[in-house]
Parts: structure tokens; sequence; C-alpha cells
């Protein structure tokens, strides 16, 4: 089974080797953003994620210019995977929602109007018109990556700085995302024909004055905050991703420690 990452997420990829070394038979491959379409290698199954580390809690958001590079590829990408026989998942967020969306699942209408937001539901459109594909809509994502948005977030937390007033629907190790991005692909080459739009969110969501507490409670630092409480109706539904592939939320609480001693040896 040969699955190729196309994005500029090497921490992505990281994860997912080292998840496939649960299975046997699976071969990874990354390709950047600049690689020609053309020259891509051969693949069963394709990953897109076009908005890389920056899905990352605490990093720079993306910019529309960023993704300007992808609404230029993306129906090319559509037409090789058709050609291919090859089954195309795109990785989206959250993000497609407004603040005023409380409780969403994946029959609620998008209806944050930000540029941003367009136009990652416009490559959703496209990506969506596959009949074979698979569209996975998450929170922000964590890493131990020492260049990431939780080395940042960690960072702040050390320097005392306030955090910003934001809600997160859920967190998603990148571990966690790999093992549902393999369980989905493994599925689907095993023959099952289930395909369209999903939600992930793990377990709990939460502020970002919350996430400052409990990192600085794992870190044995003073904690001066007001914890506000995140709005605990601030969910994404991820019902339907366990009733069609049977895939459990997991906590991202149970991670945090192991990703913050890596970034201690990162350090």
């Amino acid at each position: 089974m040969r699955i190729l990452l196309y994005s500029d997420y090497p921490a992505l990829l990281e994860a997912l080797q080292e998840e496939s070394k649960r299975y046997s038979g699976i071969e990874l491959f990354q390709a950047n953003s600049d690689t020609e379409i053309l020259t891509l290698p051969d693949f069963q199954f394709l990953l897109l994620a076009p908005l890389a580390e920056t899905t990352e809690v605490g990093a720079t958001p993306c910019t529309t210019n960023q993704l300007n590079t992808w609404q230029q590829k993306i129906s090319h990408l559509v037409e090789l995977c058709s050609l291919r026989q090859a089954q195309l998942t795109l990785i989206s967020s959250d993000l497609v929602f407004s603040k005023q969306q409380i409780a969403v699942n994946e029959q609620d209408i998008p209806e944050n109007t930000t540029p941003l937001a367009k136009s990652l539901l416009q490559l959703e459109e496209t990506v969506a018109a596959m009949p074979q594909s698979i569209i996975l809509r998450t929170p922000p994502t964590l890493s131990a990556s020492p260049k990431g948005g939780l080395a940042q977030v960690l960072a702040n937390c050390k320097k005392q700085q306030a955090p910003q007033t934001i809600s997160y629907r859920g967190l998603q190790p990148l571990d966690d995302l790999a093992r549902i991005l393999l369980s989905i692909i493994l599925q689907l080459d095993a023959g099952a024909k289930t395909f369209g739009l999903f939600h992930y969110a793990g377990s709990e969501p939460l502020s970002q004055s919350e996430l400052f507490v409990t990192l600085k409670r794992s870190l044995n630092l003073e904690t001066n905050l007001n914890k506000e409480t995140a709005d605990q109706q601030l969910t994404l539904s991820t019902q339907h991703l366990l009733e069609t592939f049977g895939i459990h939320p997991r906590a991202w609480r149970e991670k945090l420690p192991a990703l913050l001693e890596q970034l201690n040896e990162a350090n």
C-alpha cells in the first residue's frame, strides 16, 4: 500500500511513519507543496494537508495566499487521482465554522465568512466532487516539533504571558491524527465503500486559558491565571466517524506528558 502525503508538514509525516510501524505493507512518501503534480510518485492513497503546521495550536494562522497554491492544484489532483483510481483524503479544519455555531456536525452548513474559511470550503467542494474522497475536519493539532505551535505556547507560559481569548472545539495530538488517517485508509484498502465528510475533535473542548493552566501545572510553574472555561457546547461531533469506521475519540490530555517530555529533550 503506497500512501503519499502531499504537504509541507514533516511532523505529520513522522507521526504517520511511527503509526505505520504497527502494520505491515505500508509505504509512506512525502512531497512538498512546490512539487509539480506530474512528477509525483505512484500512490494508491493521497493525503492532502494544505494547512500544514499552521493547524497547530498556537501557530501563526494560515493566510489565503498560502492556500492559493492549493486552489490552483486541487482540480488537477482530483483528475490525477481519478486517472490512477487512487483515493484522496483532504485534511481540513473546524475553522470553516463561525464562533456562533456552537455544537456542529457534518450536516451543519459552515457560516464562517472569513477569506480563509471560504478558501477551505472551496477546496472541500472540489474534493467532494470526486466519488472516492474523504474530507476530515479537525481542531488544532499538537506536536512535539521544536518549531511547532505547542512549543510556542509553552514558551509563552514560561514567560508568564497572558493567553488569548480563544476557545477550541478540541485538540488533536498528531499521533492521534495519524491513527485516524491510517485506520480509515486501511479500511478503505480492505474494501470499505464509505466516503464523504467526517469530523474528529478528540473528547474535550477547552479555552486557551485552560490550556495554559494545564501546561503550567504540568511544569510545576506558578499558576496566576483566572481559569476561563470554554463553552462546553462549542463542540465538533465525531459520532459519524465512530459509527462509520468504529474510531473512538481519545483525550488529548493523555498524550500531553509525552509531548512535553519530547519537547524538553529536543531543547
